[in-house]
C-alpha cells in the first residue's frame, strides 16, 4: 500500500531534495516531489511524499503539522487513495 502525504506551505524555492530530507527522519521516503509552476519553474507551494508505511506517514504528520520550514507554516495530511 502506498502512503502518500500532501505537504503544503512550502516556499517557492523548496526542492524535491529538501522535501525528501525534511521527511526522511520519519521513515523511508520512496519518492518526494514538489509541484512546480508551469512557466516559472518555482514551487507552487506544495508537494507529495510517498512514505514506506502508514505508521511512518502518521508519525510525519504528527511531528511536522504547523512546523515552520523555510519561514512558512507546513500543512500535512495523508492523501486519500484513488
Amino acid at each position: 500500500m502506498i502512503n502518500v502525504l500532501y505537504v503544503g506551505g512550502l516556499s517557492d524555492t523548496t526542492s524535491d531534495h529538501q522535501l525528501r530530507d525534511l521527511l526522511g527522519p520519519y521513515g523511508t521516503v520512496s519518492r518526494a516531489y514538489v509541484v512546480k509552476h508551469k512557466y516559472s519553474g518555482k514551487s507552487d507551494g506544495y508537494g507529495f511524499v510517498e512514505m514506506g508505511s502508514s505508521e511512518q506517514a502518521v508519525s510525519a504528520v504528527i511531528a511536522l503539522e504547523d512546523a515552520v520550514f523555510e519561514g512558512k507554516c507546513l500543512r500535512l495530511y495523508i492523501a486519500p487513495h484513488a
